[in-house]
């Protein structure tokens, strides 16, 4: 995947973030670069994580992720300024970027494949297929009738179409062959459904609201074979590793009281306590990994599995922790 495709993946990244209402309350100008801060932004109960842990952005962050081929972590800022940061860097470097004016007004409903060479995308009722660059435009789908989704290219022949999450909506996960244009429906009728694949497209972990409003989440090996991981978190906090076999998954200890999920999630009318867990989607078997790290989203993984990249919801700056 060409460095170009990746940056606008990352701002795609950042659109959603800003359209599910995470950047609701912090307002930047777009002049102004973020101003540093000398200690961790929010608190973390207890002193395990101490030594451990430190702040990477110098200010509220919009969305980050993890380029394996830089073995960096890049991320944007509010003012729309793309950041490098390395494992041995002793802080972000500022990209040789123009900064992206207006973030918060983005919108970016394109889908890459796997490959970084075709995107999928809608146009009024129809589903299209392009190369990367937007030309050899073809029809997938003339009359797409599923409405509200969200588009993902998980692997070379498969593109999944789920629901856009809400408490008070059921919804489903489809996939499209695209080599003979069929439609399979491997989900449905799940109240706030939310889904995750794995980096090679074989398994996919999601996130739900059972009839008492409870989330769960459960692994799918795209078949009929589910496991439920005893775990009670949202996709927005969790990571797959390299060996598309476990995740990482930030889970609250307790969910406040009377919130409707993921929709109340979303709105950030209450932060959480979350414990980081380490849980084989096959077995279902879970490690703790790190305790009481407050409510954090946006995961990343390095590619030696030495330290977890995070987002704290109580400020947005980026922090990374060493799990080693």
């Amino acid at each position: 995947m060409s460095k170009k495709t990746f940056y606008i993946i990352l701002i795609a990244a950042a659109a959603l973030l800003i359209i599910g209402g995470l950047i609701g309350y912090f307002v930047f100008s777009k002049e102004t670069a973020p101003q540093p801060i000398g200690e961790v932004g929010f608190t973390i109960p207890g002193s395990a994580l101490q030594g451990k842990i430190k702040a990477i952005s110098k200010g509220p962050t919009i969305s980050a992720n993890f380029d394996s081929g830089q073995n960096a972590v890049l991320f944007y800022d509010f003012s729309g300024q793309l950041w490098k940061f390395s494992a041995n860097d002793s802080e972000p470097v500022a990209m040789d970027k123009p900064p992206i004016k207006n973030m918060a007004e983005i919108i970016w409903p394109k889908v890459f494949s796997p490959d970084g060479k075709k995107i999928v995308y809608q146009k009024n009722n129809s589903l299209l297929v392009s190369d990367s660059s937007g030309k050899n435009q073809r029809t997938l789908v003339s009359v797409l009738k599923l409405k509200d989704i969200i588009l993902k290219w998980p692997a070379a022949n498969s593109i999944a179409l789920i629901s856009k999450p809400s408490g008070l909506v059921a919804g489903g996960l489809w996939v499209l062959d695209v080599r003979n244009l069929t439609f399979s429906r491997l989900l449905e009728g799940l109240f706030g459904l939310e889904a995750l694949y794995s980096p090679n497209g074989g398994r996919f972990i999601y996130s739900y609201a059972d009839q008492n409003g409870r989330l769960k989440l459960t692994s799918s090996d795209n078949k009929e074979n589910k496991r439920e991981l005893n775990t009670s978190t949202l996709i927005d906090k969790c990571v797959w590793l390299g060996d598309s076999l476990n995740v990482l998954c930030a889970a609250p200890k307790s969910w406040p009281e009377g919130m409707l999920l993921p929709d109340d999630y979303y709105k950030t009318t209450n932060l959480t306590n979350d414990d980081i867990w380490k849980i084989n989607t096959e077995t279902g078997s879970k490690d703790l990994m790190v305790p009481n790290v407050g409510d954090i989203n946006n995961l990343l993984v390095d590619g030696n599995e030495n330290s977890v990249y995070f987002i704290s919801r109580s400020n947005q700056f980026l922090y990374q922790l060493n799990l080693k």
